[in-house]
């Protein structure tokens, strides 16, 4: 019997918020396949957990997926876990996990830690929908052409956003979508995390004077129905 693909969140940020199921999942897989080496020894470090580690990114993951799919159908289990959170969403995976269904492996997912529910959970923002993108494209023609797609949309909308590009990407929504209302959250479960509310325009007056340093995730507000 071929073994199983534990598709496994972890912190994105407090190393306490990881679930039970996940430390057990991670103690008996047979490999870890991880997005970043670095982050994945010191979680590994931290339970006092010892495994092989397969690297993967977005350049080598369609080369290395076959190689993981023959270990799987051998019997192995691996666990796949991201940099942080829930893995395949914004992050390396999704060619890992269709090559097992092609191949007829089983793929479990063991839930916990999401960037974008945990920003919309404490947003304040009524959330019945809405919209998570991830990273919009670096060039500010290919970013405002995705803005103007997402224009008229009536719920949220969740960006990630590194802190060198925060600025110009708050003046683009500024741009096309006016001066709506925006949730960022900074560096989420971690001991510098902090929360800015407003118009877009106040948060960009506000952030243009600061140090900015750490992970962004940024929620705007809907158009009015």
């Amino acid at each position: 019997m071929s073994g199983i693909l534990y598709v496994v969140a972890t912190p994105i940020g407090n190393l306490k918020d990881i679930t039970d199921r996940a430390v057990e999942v991670l103690r008996e897989a047979d490999i870890v396949v991880a997005e970043n080496l670095a982050r994945a020894l010191k979680l590994l470090n931290h339970l006092s957990i010892k495994k092989r580690i397969i690297s993967i990114n977005s350049y080598n993951e369609e080369r290395k997926a076959q190689a993981i799919v023959e270990h799987l159908l051998k019997g192995r289990c691996c666990a796949l876990i991201s940099s942080a959170g829930t893995p395949c969403i914004s992050d390396p995976g999704n060619t890992i996990v269709r090559k097992c269904h092609e191949a007829g492996v089983a793929v479990r997912a063991i839930p916990g830690p999401s960037a974008a529910v945990g920003a919309i959970s404490i947003s304040g923002l009524y959330a019945d929908r809405f919209l998570f993108f991830g990273f919009l494209p670096q060039k500010k023609g290919k970013k405002r052409k995705i803005l103007d797609d997402l224009l008229s949309l009536p719920y949220p909308i969740i960006f990630f956003e590194s802190p060198r590009r925060l600025i110009e990407t708050l003046n683009c929504i500024y741009e096309k979508f006016g001066n709506r209302y925006v949730v960022i959250l900074k560096e989420m479960t971690k001991l510098h995390e902090e929360n800015f509310r407003g118009s877009v325009e106040a948060l960009i007056n506000q952030l243009s004077i600061k140090e900015l340093k750490g992970e962004y995730t940024i929620i705007v507000h809907g158009k009015e129905r």
